[in-house]
């Protein structure tokens, strides 16, 4: 059985087209299942919780990038099949799983073209794409050996999956996370980004400005932080087009 969980936000009149849309879809491709809605008085978390009961096949977020990590965090140590169908903003993780948008979504869940991914983790917490953090104050400690300090403003990425086309190309399956540390130089024309580029499976990052980590653009995470990679972790029904 298929348990389709809707974000929050689609409980807005503005997405009540968009909404019927999907179940209509879903219904024309012989998807059926039960359809979850996140409420005031309902959490995504809950109703994963409650659903396991049932023991469903696939579970599918509908919304956003912070739907998708929400239910990757709810799936606790349980394996079951996620699915995703993005609507509005913020969905570059469903872009970089070859997914551009609601209808083509439902084609895709249709297909069941299953890959099994790693996970980051950050301290408890899972992301699927990047944990990100300002430069200023920040000091990594790469697998214990040695000690990496940005110098200069700008953004240090720790990437599993490349979500942001600007972003040097990551494999969620290489069971490595790629460390991005951009600097930007300010010239007296023009400014300049300087790149670094690190592979690792473990650091520990910490910022004495006491700034927190942005994880898959949808949730913060305070430092000290452990991040690693957990390998297989997720098995995530994909497009063709993916970017891995």
């Amino acid at each position: 059985m298929h348990i389709y969980i809707f974000d929050y936000f689609l409980n807005q009149k503005s997405y009540e087209a968009v909404v019927a849309k999907i179940e209509t879809r879903l219904t024309d491709l012989g998807l059926n299942g039960k359809n979850c809605h996140v409420g005031p008085l309902k959490s995504l978390k809950s109703i994963v919780k409650e659903e396991f009961k049932n023991n469903p096949k696939t579970i599918v977020a509908i919304g956003n990038n912070a739907t998708l990590n929400q239910l990757i965090n709810a799936l606790e140590e349980n394996d079951i099949t996620v699915g995703i169908i993005p609507v509005g903003d913020n969905n570059s993780i469903a872009q970089s799983f070859g997914i551009e948008d609601e209808e083509r979504a439902c084609n895709v869940l249709s297909a069941r073209l299953v890959e099994t991914v790693s996970l980051g983790k950050i301290n408890e917490q899972y992301f699927i794409a990047a944990a990100q953090i300002a430069n200023k104050e920040t000091i990594l400690e790469i697998n214990g050996k040695y000690t990496v300090e940005p110098t200069g403003p700008g953004l240090t990425k720790i990437i599993n999956l490349n979500a942001d086309a600007s972003s040097p190309k990551s494999s969620p399956q290489d069971g490595l996370l790629e460390i991005v540390v951009s600097v930007t130089k300010k010239g007296l024309i023009s400014s300049s980004t300087d790149v670094s580029f690190i592979q690792t499976s473990r650091l520990i990052a910490n910022n004495l400005a006491h700034k927190n980590f942005l994880i898959d653009n949808a949730a913060e995470v305070a430092t000290p932080a452990e991040i690693t990679v957990v390998k297989e972790r997720l098995q995530i029904i994909v497009g063709k087009e993916r970017v891995f």
